[in-house]
């Protein structure tokens, strides 16, 4: 497969970063809070670890292919059936993660930003944005996520500083608990956030240095997660855990409680938001572009272009099934277990497939 290498390890790491800060934000404190109380931030550092060895086994076997997407060695692998029916399964997960993620938006921007708007209107204009964004190649799909990620992140860092400056130490007290069943499922739906690095199998034929896999995805999750922990710590040490578990959206509220001077910057909630929005769009750009190019090859298209606009549809009911916030929730953690079956599963799978030709190949020429 003869490529253009043209995406840099700084380039991909800032794609997988920039997916991976995106709706869940906002409430993902108080979801850490419920799973662990004050020792909050340790489930997210926990769901942060688990994230990072799954991504470890798939960006390892992806740079032992640097030429080829998953779905492509895959059929070496698997055999031509097996493979589709495994690459069919997981762009149903890409397409109703990327509608319930349009619906989590459109509940959050009905609530806070648009309050009269119909949530149709606002689900409908972020997945036009995203369609055809999604016509573009991968390597302007980069250059997007290069290009945003600094907006996003600079100034999240900075409101969430400046918010931290009136945290309670004793609000974070004691750090660790004894890990218990809520505990670890806390740290198993903080992992869910991370599942979309999984755009690390697009990236991998394009990389300068395929071999760096690895350190992209490290580097993009590292800074993603360190963005949760700021966000946890903050929330929970300004208003402890009991009130941060009644609080729907904390990090809203912990921006709203960051001020600089005396009247001089006091609605940073304001320009939060703005930054919400944009990091909504390079996650969702990021898993209907991988639906797009699964469906392109399940279809044998020639690119995405086509099949970008053929999704919109299905995406955009996907997002309106649910009735309301709670369904909401409880599908996305639903696919969240599901995706981190399959696709762990998926690339265990294929591990063993790869090393158990590795050692006959290798028994044969002995």
């Amino acid at each position: 497969m003869n490529t253009p290498r043209q995406i840099t390890t700084l380039r991909a790491a800032a794609v997988i970063s920039s997916t991976i800060i995106g709706v869940g934000i906002l409430s993902f404190p108080r979801y850490m809070a419920i799973a662990g109380g004050s020792s909050a931030p340790f489930v997210a550092f926990c769901g942060i670890v688990i994230s990072f060895i799954t991504f470890w086994l798939l960006a390892s076997l992806c740079r032992r292919f640097p030429r080829e997407p998953l779905f492509v060695f895959s059929r070496r692998l698997l055999g031509g059936p097996l493979a589709f029916v495994f690459t069919l399964l997981i762009f149903l997960i890409f397409t109703l993660l990327t509608g319930l993620t349009l619906r989590q938006f459109g509940d959050v921007a009905t609530t806070v930003l648009y309050k009269k708007t119909p949530i149709e209107a606002t689900i409908f204009l972020m997945l036009l944005i995203c369609q055809l964004s999604a016509r573009r190649s991968i390597i302007k799909f980069s250059y997007i996520h290069f290009f945003y990620l600094p907006l996003i992140i600079g100034p999240t860092v900075l409101i969430t500083l400046i918010s931290m400056r009136n945290i309670d130490l004793l609000n974070l007290q004691p750090v660790l608990t004894m890990p218990s069943v809520s505990f670890w499922r806390g740290a198993r739906e903080a992992s869910y956030l991370f599942q979309s690095s999984f755009v690390i199998i697009l990236l991998v034929p394009y990389m300068q240095k395929p071999k760096q896999a690895v350190r992209a995805g490290a580097l993009g999750i590292a800074v993603a997660g360190l963005l949760y922990l700021l966000i946890v710590i903050a929330s929970v040490g300004l208003f402890g855990s009991e009130e941060t578990k009644l609080l729907i959206y904390p990090t809203l509220e912990s921006a709203r409680s960051a001020a600089v001077g005396e009247g001089f910057l006091e609605r940073l909630d304001a320009l939060f938001i703005v930054l919400w929005v944009i990091s909504v769009y390079t996650t969702v750009y990021t898993t209907y572009y991988l639906a797009a190019v699964l469906l392109q090859n399940l279809c044998n298209f020639q690119d995405q272009r086509s099949t970008s606009t053929v999704l919109l549809p299905l995406v955009f009911i996907t997002a309106m099934l649910p009735s309301n916030v709670f369904e909401t929730y409880t599908w996305s953690l639903t696919l969240g277990n599901v995706s981190l079956v399959v696709l762990t599963g998926y690339v265990a799978l294929l591990w063993a497939l790869f090393l158990f030709r590795r050692f006959r190949k290798k028994g044969a020429s002995g």
